[in-house]
Order: C-alpha cells, then sequence, then structure tokens
C-alpha cells in the first residue's frame, strides 16, 4: 500500500474510533528512576500507545512485518497507563484500564460472561491490552512501575475490583489445558464455576485435553507449564489475584487469554504496602 493510501487508511481509523475526542478520566502523574508513569491525557499519547501494542501483539509476537496501529471502538472510552522512557522520551509500557464509574463498555465481556463479577461490591476496573517494549522487559522494573499505576488510578477511582484478560502466548488446547491444570494444582483458581468463555471463545477439545492432565502433572509438565506463564501474569497471582474461569481463545490475537481478578481486600500486604493501597 502506498505511503498516502496507508495514511488516510489509519486517519479513518482513528476518526471512526473517536481517537480525537479522546480525554483521560483519571489523571496521575508519577516520575520514578529512568521512567514516568502517568495516563495519556492526550490523543497523540493515545495514538503512540496503540502503535506500541501493534509492535508488540502483531509485528513481535505474530511476525507481522508491516507497521500499524492497534485500536478499537473502547480506546477512546477507557484510560491508558503509560511508561515513558525520560531518555528517549518514548512510551515503552501501556496498560488499558477501564472504571464502571465512567463507561458500562467492557473488552472482556466479548471473552467470558462477567454478570458473577459485575454482582461484586464496586466500583470495577477491567485491565488490558498490556504490552512493554521489548528492550526494557528485562527485570522487574517496569511491571512494578505498571503495578504502582494500577494501585493509584485504584485509589484514585474507589474501585475494590480489578479483573481482565491475562494473554498467554499458546494457541493450543493441550497446551491451554496444561497451563489451567497447574494453576488449579496451586491453588490459584476459584473453585466455584464463577464465569466461562463465550461461545465464540471456546476452545475446541480443551475438555478432553484437561481430563488427560487430570491424574497429575510430571515434574517435566510442570516445569514446562511455569515456562508458559508470563511474568505479568505471575504478578498477578502473587499479588493474590485468582482465575476466575476456564481459558479462552483470541483467535484475532492468536493466544489464550484467562480471566483475572483481583479483590482490593485479597490484595497481599505486600502489595498495599509498596503501594499504599486505601483499603
Amino acid at each position: 500500500m502506498m505511503a498516502w493510501a496507508k495514511e488516510i487508511k489509519e486517519n479513518t481509523l482513528l476518526r471512526w474510533n473517536g481517537v480525537y475526542k479522546f480525554q483521560s478520566k483519571i489523571n496521575l502523574y508519577i516520575k520514578a528512576g529512568s521512567y514516568i508513569l502517568k495516563t495519556a491525557d492526550t490523543h497523540e499519547e493515545l495514538i503512540e500507545s496503540c502503535r506500541l501494542r501493534h509492535e508488540v501483539f502483531y509485528q513481535e509476537f505474530q511476525d507481522i512485518e508491516t507497521t500499524g496501529i492497534d485500536i478499537d471502538k473502547y480506546d477512546s472510552h477507557f484510560d491508558h497507563l503509560v511508561i515513558i522512557h525520560k531518555e528517549t522520551n518514548k512510551i515503552i509500557g501501556t496498560y488499558r484500564l477501564s472504571c464502571t464509574t465512567f463507561s458500562n463498555l467492557s473488552y472482556t465481556e466479548q471473552e467470558f460472561n462477567l454478570s458473577e463479577i459485575y454482582k461484586l461490591k464496586g466500583p470495577h476496573i477491567e485491565l488490558g491490552r498490556a504490552c512493554i517494549q521489548k528492550d526494557h522487559r528485562k527485570g522487574s522494573a517496569v511491571i512494578s512501575l505498571l503495578w504502582r499505576g494500577i494501585t493509584e488510578y485504584m485509589n484514585l477511582s474507589g474501585a475494590n475490583i480489578l479483573f481482565g484478560c491475562s494473554s498467554i502466548k499458546i494457541n493450543s488446547p493441550k497446551d491451554a489445558a496444561l497451563v489451567y491444570k497447574y494453576l488449579i494444582d496451586q491453588g490459584s483458581v476459584v473453585t466455584s464455576n464463577f464465569a466461562s468463555p463465550t461461545k465464540n471463545f471456546q476452545i475446541p477439545d480443551f475438555d478432553l485435553w484437561f481430563s488427560y492432565f487430570q491424574n497429575g502433572l510430571s515434574e517435566t509438565q510442570i516445569e514446562e507449564a511455569e515456562k508458559l506463564i508470563p511474568a505479568l501474569l505471575k504478578s498477578y497471582l502473587k499479588f493474590g489475584a485468582k482465575i476466575a474461569s476456564e481459558p479462552a481463545f483470541d483467535k484475532a490475537f492468536d493466544c489464550v487469554d484467562v480471566l483475572t481478578v483481583l479483590k482490593k481486600e485479597e490484595m497481599t500486604n505486600s502489595l498495599a504496602r509498596r503501594f499504599q493501597v486505601v483499603q
């Protein structure tokens, strides 16, 4: 596609999704070492964060060579945590947030039935589209900074519940069942049928493979499952989150998602103390 045609197509996409009318709902700004943590407060910052998402989700994870932008109808209605690298003045991390105080839209309910979650005392914050630029993933500094932003956003919004899709870069029912069985054995899955994948996101043959692992996982299988779980999901679980449903399969991103729920009162003391969560 010629450059001018691509630019026109992208501009139309941005206008169609209301990006130029974007306004942040909650503003926060924190300087931390080499980074600045803030909520995007201009459409330019929103666009840059969406370009980062395309770089990570499409170019890196799906090996799509062309540059572009990952944007949908939710972006202009939600807030966006961004982490800016001071040296380059570039956004190197982002996380999309939506508080039910400001919007009833939900990306997650495409994949999961959320009726039981909405019965919990709110407000609720939906998290999604988390990504970090490859060069800044070493160590835990950026993930910790994202958590600092999430907890500060909870304090400012008065939210009691965090939930969202945690993505795992696998696309087979066998691996999905393996990881889910491992999480159950670790006590990371709620025991009741709290939620379930919606019809279009159910994983074919998942039940078959889950039955295959019912007799227990070998040491090799445990090690394999541990390697498949991404760092962000591990941090959720470390801080007290639970998996609230069987996995779903996101065809658009060719990955498995698990529904992750974290109640404020169940946050670990280490997280509450570290980021001064208001209980």
